[in-house]
């Protein structure tokens, strides 16, 4: 049956705080410490690991075979819970967890076209003192962190005993920078935007019971 509106409630204003304080840490990041730890990072090799693990993730969610396989099957099955009555009480979880998914993405893209942002190793060859407004220039927020965290946030708010998979988009974050892919305010920036997103649809939807 369904689950009436009463009985449902929004994503926890925790987000916000989370939100904010990633935020806060980005913009500090972007000032004072990108910069250095990009120059650190880069007199060393990254150990092939951090690809690898990377690797393996995106296959648990099909990336290699194409892009927007995974939005596809969540849309496809949010409309299969909507459809099928026994597993409607199922259908907020699911129109939660592809809202955020689908928004995050697309306004991921926005940010990366809108600021120009290089990533660290293109910078690096540039020899720029800055960052932001290269033409090509895609790195700010990190597409993978939010990838990831756009779907882990939201399930783990729905199912708070999930909070383990956290893990997987820490691991992300590390790996992104330890490789000079991302600037550190490139993932931190990403947890903001998930955040932010995860309590706006959540507040739209309420998919959690009480």
């Amino acid at each position: 049956m369904d689950s009436p509106w009463s009985e449902r409630r929004a994503a926890p204003r925790t987000l916000l705080v989370v939100a904010a304080v990633s935020a806060a840490i980005s913009a500090l990041c972007i000032l004072l410490i990108d910069q250095p730890v990009a120059r650190t990072i880069a007199q060393y090799e990254a150990s092939p690991l951090w690809d690898h693990g990377i690797d393996a993730l995106e296959w648990t969610i099909l990336l290699p075979l194409h892009k927007l396989v995974l939005p596809i099957a969540l849309v496809v099955g949010m409309l299969v819970m909507v459809s099928v009555k026994p597993w409607r009480r199922h259908a907020p979880t699911w129109m939660f967890v592809a809202g955020v998914h689908l928004v995050s993405r697309l306004t991921t893209n926005w940010f990366k076209d809108g600021t120009g942002r290089l990533r660290p190793g293109s910078w690096l060859k540039q020899g720029s003192d800055e960052t932001f407004g290269w033409d090509g220039g895609v790195s700010f927020p990190s597409g993978h962190v939010v990838l990831f965290a756009s779907v882990i946030i939201p399930l783990i708010v729905v199912f708070p005993r999930w909070r383990p998979l956290l893990v997987v988009v820490g691991f992300v974050a590390l790996a992104r920078v330890a490789v000079n892919a991302h600037f550190l305010s490139d993932v931190l920036a990403a947890i903001t935007l998930v955040s932010l997103w995860t309590w706006a649809v959540g507040w739209l939807v309420r998919p959690c019971r009480r």
